[in-house]
């Protein structure tokens, strides 16, 4: 797998970047200038309307805006009133958000003809921040007169920040782990765990970490969300439950504004016969490894009653059994990294597994039910939300057939 490809000057070439703060039980943010530290007020109004809309606790808010970042930098670096054209509903020109185009592969790649992934990412949500804009900032009666001249506008815009997304979008395949890789990680996990004598608490943790995840093709913000009411091991058919943020009503998680949210749909997800070893994985860590200790009647002592009920914790003499946070999950990962030669992320694990699904969905003789099973288990609402594995599915099936038809070729000596 080519390795992931990090520019270390990025964020130091950023002249804007996110304040968060929490209001309410929720995660919030500004966009400030780095020298002035005067926030953008076409953002904040952008994310006050999102910060009370219906999908106020997804976690995108931040990474769209963190995008949007870029877009600032950029118009400050051209002397382009930004503010203006986005508060007046103008929207941008054509050879505005072409240049940005150019001007962002430059800086993220070094070559202003480079197609990558992220640079796409970054223009589709600078797209949809400024038709906002336009939609809910309408200029005035003399440039637009009529609901039709606005949509004409929208249109424009959107066909300008298509045209200057370099590569588009619809030949996108989901990365994922071959069968070798993931294999080794986890017998470098389960190794790790098995030889454990002081650290087993965190060796355990981690291996259950990297189950949870390939069994059930988790996001890591979803685990790090799990609280022990969403578990139910007992009986034949123990599950885990995946609960959408907005449908929670205990208290407020304690890492906000960086807490993981839970993106997708909500979800019953029962444990598998190949992985049936999961309940006793889970029951061990809940017992003996998710412990504090306090001081219970005028003596320390480990107990399993912590001040909140997430199910990952935080280990070691500073962990203070609090809960486990993002940034702790991402040190995990570049640590299985640097031990097992893999290039590994979460995410990476959540791909390889739709990915083999979405594949043996299409040899299925029922292969409707199938995907509708993909759709509820990744906690998407349609089967448009599986178009990079629909991808992938077609690229691999068009190089085993060349790789078969090449062969055939050799055989017959032509």
């Amino acid at each position: 797998m080519k390795p992931i490809k990090h520019n270390p000057e990025l964020r130091a070439a950023l002249l804007y970047k996110l304040v968060k703060f929490q209001a309410g039980g929720l995660g919030r943010c500004l966009l400030v200038n780095c020298k002035t530290l005067t926030p953008s007020l076409a953002v904040s109004i952008y994310e006050t309307s999102y910060a009370i809309g219906a999908a106020r606790n997804k976690g995108s808010i931040f990474t769209v805006l963190h995008h949007v970042a870029y877009l600032y930098t950029w118009a400050s670096y051209k002397n382009i009133d930004l503010e203006m054209y986005l508060l007046k509903g103008f929207g941008l020109r054509y050879k505005q958000i072409k240049g940005f185009a150019d001007w962002l592969n430059e800086i993220i790649d070094g070559d202003s003809n480079a197609v990558s992934p992220y640079n796409r990412k970054v223009m589709q949500s600078c797209k949809s921040f400024v038709i906002w804009f336009v939609f809910n900032y309408v200029a005035n009666d003399e440039l637009i007169k009529a609901d039709v001249e606005l949509m004409e506008l929208v249109k424009a815009q959107r066909y300008f920040w298509k045209r200057a997304t370099k590569g588009g979008s619809g030949g996108e395949v989901a990365l994922d782990l071959s069968d070798d890789e993931l294999a080794s990680i986890q017998s470098l996990l389960k190794d790790k765990l098995d030889k454990a004598i002081g650290n087993k608490n965190i060796c355990h943790r981690n291996y259950l970490l990297w189950r949870l995840v390939k069994a059930f093709g988790l996001r890591i913000g979803e685990v790090l969300a799990l609280r022990l009411d969403d578990l139910d091991l007992s009986g034949s058919d123990p599950y885990i439950e995946i609960v959408h943020l907005d449908k929670r009503t205990s208290r407020p998680d304690p890492r906000a504004p960086y807490h993981p949210k839970v993106k997708t749909l909500g979800r019953y997800l029962y444990i598998q016969p190949e992985d049936d070893d999961l309940v006793a994985l889970l029951e061990e860590y809940i017992s003996k490894y998710r412990v504090v200790e306090k001081n219970v009647m005028g003596g320390m002592k480990v107990t399993n009653f912590l001040d909140h009920d997430f199910l990952f914790i935080a280990h070691g003499p500073t962990g203070g059994a609090r809960p486990m946070s993002c940034s702790s999950a991402s040190r995990i990962a570049n640590t299985i990294q640097v031990k097992s030669g893999v290039t590994f992320r979460w995410h990476l694990l959540r791909h390889s597994k739709f990915n083999r699904l979405y594949a043996a969905a299409q040899v299925s003789p029922n292969r409707d039910a199938a995907i509708d099973s993909i759709i509820y288990m990744g906690g998407w609402s349609s089967e448009a939300s599986l178009l990079l594995y629909a991808n992938r599915a077609v690229r691999d099936s068009t190089r085993r057939k060349l790789n078969e038809n090449n062969k055939r070729r050799v055989a017959d000596g032509s």
